[in-house]
């Protein structure tokens, strides 16, 4: 694979240092850039990887701490494209290439004159392929820095631009005006023997019209990843992994789901084949949603009796996906295990259209910048699964096959080079009819959903002092209409959460984060619920009242990180009044994190809680310990290596759970505990072949109110994931997952007893005694490339389930309640899926 598109595109990488302003200080984050910059000029890309990962982290914490560095915005821009890229696979090196764009960007409208910024987008767009319309921006930026340079010949890398700019006239047929150009350039830089040659031999094209050897580039040029986000996570604190766009589109078996990505890495306990997040022994509530700083009730698609199916965000508007799975900061309330923040595409610069189409959905997404303040996107998603249905035979299992329409769109606007707004929506309906048995019924599971959600989010940074200011308004809407059995409930729930936070580096090596946040919480059920877990006709129900519950949330909170050296101290306080409690929390919360080499370690602990504002279960199930915790205290110990090629992380944590709240009809529940290990070993995307390995133990249990220890419903003993990715050719590449579930506990029943009016209820055997059956899936992903100078197109085949292993989610029963039935999975039986993806401009 070439990567000369994106080392030509910031090819002054030895010599880079020469241009920059003699006002910028040398820091290490310079150091390891320019150190990484040489080994990559020599094409040493795993030396080039390890060092540009050191300035990767290092520039990523100066723009934490000041999003406003100008110099620390072109440094990360620079270690993307220089020291990255070449040892990125396909995909991930089109959104380095691109993030570096978008940083350069911001680092020019923050100062217009950056001559080094200038210089590096234009390299980039120069080279760009032809679709993506990036021919006008390479324009702009080397005129800009004629300008600038004027006949300025103090640095000789201002000969470059003479070169570049010339081949652009030379490219659009305008031979007299490039040879003019070098004449020009020529005389300045007597020396420089490009230059010299341009003048001294017949004007020609030197390159079509942007083609080769550079078209292959596309894919490389096509998404975005940016970390630095607008709601950046302190990096002390440990349990915070990053899932980029290329690992939700590439990863096998992800069903290019963001939620499903997440699902991959460790922390996460494997409890089903849904999208909803359960981490370390919590359950899916107890993971906190975010969208662009605001939180957001849900992102899910086809709710069922055991969880949703699919997320309802499209991954090619998502810039960045960061999931904590404990012991995060105290920026983070009202959750007790983890958090998922996910940030959606900024201002578009350039105008770009993509369009898929598979088996199962066809969706758009247009990204176009209205003028040079304000942007916009609009993305589109139909899913119908009555082809795939049809495909493997499984129509009879459905009434009506499952479908859902999503809309998300975003507008963004830069009024002044230090402040963004933004305002995102989306729009999703889903619709699923499936044959299940449950309760002692067997039939049609009807269920119909809609999300509705806004978030309008603003940041502003101080053009005078090192203060970041970050504004959120998020409101969400989910309704859920429900209908099996006597089982007939429609839900709507509503929030509508409000923030700010602000950052302050009060000196060298002290940063202040400070924030509030006021949230306002509604529901509203209706229609009838079983009384019992028999859900049959016939079977006793209650008609729900008329009434709409409401709940407030109130809190704030202060943290400190404290830099010396290689070490990092962090401490933090929040107070709350969540929803539905009365009495105000008060969370401590601490991180120290200590660097040596390549090593990292880390250790966090504090208090967090959580509001008892939980919905009832629509079916009872007395052999499900009845509760809810409200309150958790983790300890979590981290040690991370970050080698040349590989990448290695082990954590071990302890959580414990107090201050429960019945909610179910089980056994009540009076304490909890998770204990557990984490373990990720990945291979970084050096030469042809990448992937990882994860793993996770788990221990979790709870204490009944008879001072019996049971295990928890979310005690998956072993989860693991294996994960490979080899790029065959430059065009094909070939991925597995392999993924194992030790099965969830559940409570067995063991018989049944019979009313004088003929209701037959179950009678649970011991809590938590048996478990379901060992979870295993193996996923393949063959993918295709083609690149022309008009589109992209991007092919693949998808096969889930490769061994048609009939993997089970839970365990039934007949209206008797003495037969037990498995309940499937969706992806039960081998299951192929192929469509393509079209990008242009």
């Amino acid at each position: 694979m070439h990567h000369r598109i994106f080392l030509t595109a910031a090819f002054a990488a030895t010599h880079i240092a020469a241009a920059q302003e003699p006002s910028v200080p040398s820091n290490t984050a310079d150091m390891h850039l320019r150190a990484c910059a040489a080994h990559a000029d020599r094409k040493v890309a795993d030396s080039a990887l390890v060092l540009g990962t050191q300035a990767e982290r290092l520039f990523r914490n100066r723009i934490a701490v000041n999003a406003g560095d100008v110099d620390g915005l072109v440094g990360l821009a620079r270690t993307l494209s220089q020291c990255l890229v070449p040892s990125a696979n396909f995909v991930a090196q089109g959104e380095l290439s691109a993030e570096a764009m978008e940083l350069l960007e911001r680092a020019i409208e923050l100062q217009p004159n950056h001559w080094l910024a200038h210089f590096v987008i234009g390299s980039i767009a120069f080279r760009s392929p032809a679709f993506l319309g990036r021919g006008k921006r390479a324009v702009q930026a080397f005129e800009q820095l004629l300008k600038l340079q004027g006949d300025r010949t103090d640095n000789p890398m201002y000969a470059r631009v003479f070169e570049l700019r010339g081949l652009q006239l030379s490219r659009s047929g305008q031979v007299d005006s490039a040879r003019a150009l070098w004449v020009r350039g020529a005389r300045l830089f007597p020396n420089d023997s490009t230059l010299q040659a341009l003048v001294g031999r017949q004007v020609r094209s030197q390159v079509g019209p942007q083609q080769a050897p550079d078209s292959d580039s596309a894919a490389r040029l096509g998404a975005v990843r940016v970390v630095a986000s607008a709601v950046p996570t302190p990096p002390a604190f440990p349990s915070v992994r990053e899932v980029p766009r290329s690992q939700v589109l590439m990863t096998a078996g992800g069903t290019a789901d963001v939620l499903h990505a997440l699902q991959t890495l460790p922390g996460t306990t494997r409890v089903g084949e849904g999208s909803d997040i359960y981490t370390r022994g919590g359950n899916a509530e107890e993971t906190a949603l975010l969208l662009n700083g605001g939180r957001l009730l849900s992102l899910s698609r086809f709710e069922g009796l055991n969880g949703s199916m699919f997320g309802a965000l499209e991954p090619f508007v998502v810039r960045s996906v960061r999931y904590s799975s404990g012991g995060f900061s105290v920026r983070y309330g009202n959750a007790l295990s983890g958090v998922v923040d996910i940030e959606t595409d900024g201002r578009p610069r350039e105008r770009q259209t993509r369009a898929g189409l598979s088996l199962v959905q066809a969706s758009a997404t247009t990204r176009l910048p209205f003028n040079k303040k304000v942007g916009g996107w609009v993305s589109g998603r139909v899913s119908r699964t009555g082809a795939l249905l049809a495909t493997h035979g499984r129509r009879a299992e459905f009434v009506g096959a499952p479908h859902s329409e999503e809309v998300v769109a975003s507008v963004v606007a830069t009024p002044s080079s230090g402040s963004e707004l933004r305002a995102t929506a989306i729009l999703e309906s889903d619709d699923s009819r499936r044959i299940t048995t449950a309760g002692g019924w067997h039939g049609p599971f009807h269920s119909s959903g809609g999300t509705r959600a806004g978030v309008l989010s603003s940041r502003w940074v101080s053009p005078n002092a090192p203060i970041v200011v970050r504004t959120s308004v998020a409101g969400s809407e989910r309704s859920s209409d429900w209908s099996f059995g006597v089982l007939s409930r429609a839900r709507d729930e509503n929030s509508l959460i409000s923030r700010a936070d602000v950052d302050w580096q009060s000196a060298v090596n002290v940063t202040v984060r400070a924030g509030m946040e006021h949230g306002l919480f509604r529901r509203n059920e209706r229609g009838t619920v079983p009384t019992t877990p028999n859900v049959g006709a016939g079977s006793p129900a209650r008609t729900l009242p008329r009434a709409i519950v409401h709940a407030y949330q109130l809190g704030a909170y202060a943290e400190t990180e404290l830099t010396r050296g290689d070490a990092t101290l962090m401490l933090g306080l929040r107070a709350d009044r969540l929803p539905g409690e009365e009495a105000t929390s008060i969370d401590p919360r601490a991180a120290l994190s200590l660097r040596r080499g390549e090593w990292t370690a880390r250790l966090s602990a504090g208090v967090f809680h959580q509001g008892r504002w939980r919905p009832d279960p629509a079916i009872p199930n007395g052999g499900l310990p009845a509760g809810v915790p409200t309150e958790a205290r983790h300890v979590v110990a981290a040690l991370e290596r970050t080698g040349i090629a590989s990448t290695f992380r082990v954590e071990t944590y302890n959580k414990r759970y107090d201050n429960y709240h019945r909610v179910g009809s089980g056994p009540d529940v009076r304490a909890g505990r998770a204990n557990g290990l984490d373990v990720l070993a990945q291979r970084n995307d050096v030469g042809w072949l990448s992937g990882w390995i994860g793993y996770s133990f788990i221990d979790a249990t709870v204490t009944l109110a008879d001072g019996s220890q049971v295990s928890s419903p979310f005690d998956v003993t072993h989860s693991a994931t294996g994960s490979v990715t080899a790029r065959l050719t430059s065009d094909w590449s070939l991925g597995y997952t392999v993924r194992y579930g030790s099965g969830a506990p559940t409570t067995p029943i063991a018989g049944a007893t019979r009313s004088s009016e003929g209701v037959v209820t179950p009678v649970y055997g011991a809590t938590m005694s048996e478990r379901l059956p060992v979870y295993g899936r193996m996923d393949a992903r063959l993918m295709r490339f083609i690149r022309t100078p008009q589109f992209l197109l991007t092919a693949y085949t998808e096969l889930l389930n490769l061994a048609d292993r009939p993997n089970v989610s839970a365990i039934a029963y007949d209206a008797s309640f003495t037969r037990r039935q498995p309940i499937h999975t969706f992806f039960a039986s081998r299951t192929v899926v192929f469509g393509g993806e079209l990008q242009f401009r």
